[in-house]
């Protein structure tokens, strides 16, 4: 197994296993000896011709263009010209508004510089773009742009669009933002998105004007769990392994049944198609960072109506999550209680709670607020609205890194990488990386499951995971187990299931995903947004809109300059270029929305993935829009300079421009800046009266996946019974967030730690009851 570790030059480093070091063909080696973790080797992008990829990055030129003043363009192909006085006064003016700006000349020197010549954001791009599940659509858009009769159509002019000049290309995409038809604003949306986070993951400008650094300030060296996986033997027959509980996924659900059962004196291994990084990896950087996300970042809904994000690594999304520790509020219990599951309402619930939360360390009394969330507290206050501290998962210690969600590099973050998953290992747990379950496998009866099958696929010899899969060691393998866990997510636990061949048509509806808009504000105080406690407050004053229960939660967000990047809508090439020198100033808080309506999960028939069907409805959509106009209060009472909403056509509201400083300056707590300062009173009128029509072009995220199992009181309600097993199955069970009954209305780590706790507790005493009444077996697993 390899060692890997983040040096300080900000690269990826790996000490593979000692065979592999006489390897003739090997990474770059550091002068330590750790060898280099490529990026992922560029995935299949001819479902594109080049001519549609030309037309690709002529549209993402005009998005992130060279900009010149009008007096020094000479090439209008390749350079947007902007009037002097106008130019000019935007640099003085972005300058101006910095603590510590950067010299003018490096400010003029990325505005001129042509982005699209970069190969870097290319091959994120070409990464991007070949991960989007609307790829083909975009493909047939390029190949239609391409066209005489499809240019006419889409831009209203002859001449192809990679022909037009820069100028006019920029005028195409500003009347795509305005015009009637919706799949040319949404074509831009996507495009927007993806050509900025590309530019955000992979630019050198990223680092020389926006100042953000791959390491954070207090990051120190550091060893993780020792864990050992299993390697399967090199051979063309399927390989077969017997063990008592197989559970698929490392995450939330999967860590803390495996030490449950594990402890319980049951043979348990546990199996991830992601790789372990220990946290002498950690923080990937933001290229790496396909290592440990699903989909190489994000995975997109069908309609591109939000991007969600989900763990793909060893510890799953307990490894790239934020550190809160929220547990489920009362009246969701009673809501699950009136849905004929009493045990969300027993003291043994609360047991489970307490069991967790003691075993991940939760607790407040050692957080440290970053000025984000100090906006939330003390914005809060002054306004007279509900906020509170949010316990962390840090065991005590104080925890400032900003960069958990590219993985905890201090190792204080107590995930289940951390917190359960070593205690199984200890209590005789085996673990495999690599191995992507295909299907559970089901006796003659077509009920009862027997195991699991799927493709193992080992690292390279050289430790790396960065190459394509067929290009490694693979073998098909066989898991045979008594019982069957599914703990992969909501995302490919259902999808799992209905490739299996379950029938229940309820597996994979009722997917909740807490869709998350954004607000960004501009402050001139230094310290960027990726440095510092993550999420430490919350604002809980909107919970509860419709008196039942939904609403929003206010949190904050610690973007990385990619996805700060992706979320701002197109305004204008110039525009785009000036939010690099601005970004280590912006301040994102988030309007976390308890969906009341429901998406579902399909299983891609081709690849078998899964595949996002879910719209943000009008009534969660309202809510959402709610949020946004209390995060503008409460940055504007904390002396915001200026507020840059991420929906499409709502414009920024800058207070020396469209505000009064002193009216800003003077405000008194306790009242509402909506009726002291009429200016800001114009702009929210604005904001809602645009924000309510915007529908599917507002920016959504989601970090929570949760209900596509539900679990209910009988078949017809859900996918899984009381104690997580599957309806009309035997010895087959789902433990994490997908059996939610509803959306939790909170991070929902905490609840997923606690509802496997009770699922794999009930399922290792009936384990253990089968095993006095029969035979038993003796502890490891069994290879063949």
């Amino acid at each position: 197994m390899a060692e890997s570790v983040l040096l300080e030059d900000s690269t990826i480093y790996t000490r593979p296993a000692a065979a592999a070091d006489t390897m003739a063909a090997s990474p770059p080696v550091h002068a330590n000896g750790y060898k280099l973790v490529l990026d992922k080797d560029l995935p299949d992008i001819s479902f594109m011709t080049a001519a549609e990829w030309d037309t690709f990055f002529a549209i993402s030129e005009a998005i992130v263009p060279a900009v010149v003043p009008q007096t020094k363009l000479t090439d209008p192909m390749r350079q947007l010209g902007i009037p002097d006085k106008e130019f000019y006064a935007a640099v003085d003016e972005t300058l101006a508004s910095l603590h510590d700006p950067p010299p003018q000349a490096k400010l003029l020197e990325w505005l001129a510089f042509r982005a699209v010549d970069e190969p870097a954001f290319r091959r994120e791009c070409e990464h991007s773009v070949a991960s989007a599940a609307l790829r083909m659509e975009l493909a047939n858009f390029m190949s239609m742009l391409n066209t005489r009769y499809g240019s006419l159509l889409l831009t209203g002019r002859w001449t192809l669009f990679h022909r037009q000049p820069l100028a006019v290309r920029q005028q195409i995409l500003k009347n795509w933002r305005s015009s009637r038809l919706l799949p040319l604003r949404i074509v831009l949306k996507s495009m927007n998105a993806l050509t900025r986070k590309s530019l955000g993951a992979s630019s050198r400008f990223i680092r020389e004007l926006g100042g953000f650094e791959e390491l954070p300030k207090n990051w120190a060296l550091k060893q993780g769990y020792d864990f050992q996986f299993l390697q399967i033997p090199d051979g063309t027959s399927k390989h077969t392994i017997e063990t008592d509980v197989i559970i698929v996924g490392s995450g939330c659900g999967g860590g803390v049944a495996a030490k449950n059962l594990a402890e319980a004196g049951h043979r348990v291994l546990v199996a991830d198609k992601g790789y372990h990084f220990g946290p002498e990896s950690f923080p990937l950087t933001q290229v790496g960072n396909k290592h440990i996300y699903e989909n190489n970042g994000l995975v997109i809904s069908k309609s591109s109506a939000i991007s969600v994000a989900a763990g793909e690594t060893w510890g799953g999304g307990g490894t790239v999550n934020w550190s809160v520790c929220l547990k489920p509020q009362d009246y969701v219990r009673r809501e699950w209680v009136a849905a004929g599951l009493p045990l969300f309402g027993s003291a043994e619930f609360d047991d489970c709670i307490d069991r967790v939360w003691s075993a991940i360390g939760a607790g407040q009394a050692t957080v440290r607020h970053n000025h984000q969330n100090e906006v939330v507290l003390d914005g809060s206050r002054k306004l007279g609205w509900h906020s509170s501290v949010c316990d962390q998962n840090t065991g005590g210690v104080e925890h400032y890194c900003g960069r958990c969600h590219l993985g905890c590099g201090s190792n204080e973050k107590r995930g289940p990488a951390v917190a359960f998953l070593p205690d199984a290992a200890e209590a005789g747990a085996e673990f495999i990386e690599g191995f992507r379950v295909e299907r559970v496998v089901f006796a003659a009866d077509g009920v009862t499951a027997t195991g699991v099958e799927g493709v193992w696929t080992a690292r390279s010899d050289d430790g790396t995971v960065h190459s394509a899969p067929e290009t490694r060691r693979q073998r098909r393998v066989l898991i045979k187990a008594k019982k069957v866990v599914v703990s992969a997510g909501s995302l490919w636990s259902p999808a799992l299931l209905q490739k299996s061949g379950v029938k229940n048509p309820q597996i994979g509806r009722n997917l909740h995903l807490h869709p998350a808009a954004f607000l960004v504000g501009h402050f001139n105080e230094a310290e960027p947004q990726w440095e510092g406690g993550i999420i430490t407050a919350y604002n809980g004053e909107f919970q509860n809109l419709d008196k039942k229960g939904h609403g929003v939660k206010l949190e904050t967000m610690a973007m990385l300059p990619y996805v700060l990047f992706a979320i701002q809508p197109f305004e204008s090439g110039l525009d785009s270029k000036l939010c690099v020198a601005r970004m280590k100033q912006l301040h994102t808080v988030i309007s976390i929305t308890r969906d009341r309506d429901t998406g579902r999960i399909t299983a891609d028939p081709a690849t078998g993935a899964p595949v996002i069907d879910y719209d943000v409805s009008a009534f969660d959509a309202e809510h959402s829009l709610d949020g946004i106009e209390a995060i503008a209060k409460l940055m504007y009472v904390m002396g915001a300079s200026a507020l840059y909403p991420t929906i499409p056509n709502v414009r920024p509201f800058v207070v020396a421009r469209d505000g009064d400083p002193v009216l800003q300056a003077g405000y008194q707590e306790g009242t509402d800046p909506e009726f002291t300062d009429p200016h800001f009173a114009a702009w929210l009128k604005h904001l809602r009266a645009v924000g309510g029509k915007a529908g599917g072009e507002i920016s959504y995220l989601s970090a929570h996946q949760m209900g596509s199992c539900r679990m209910s009181a009988k078949p017809s309600g859900g996918a899984v019974d009381p104690k997580g097993k599957v309806w009309g199955c035997e010895n087959l069970y789902v433990a994490d967030g997908s059996v939610f009954p509803s959306a939790s209305g909170v991070n929902p780590m905490v609840t997923i730690l606690a509802i496997a706790d009770y699922i794999s507790r009930q399922l290792a005493a009936e384990l253990s009851a089968a095993s006095r009444s029969g035979m038993v077996f003796g502890r490891g697993v069994v290879t063949m």
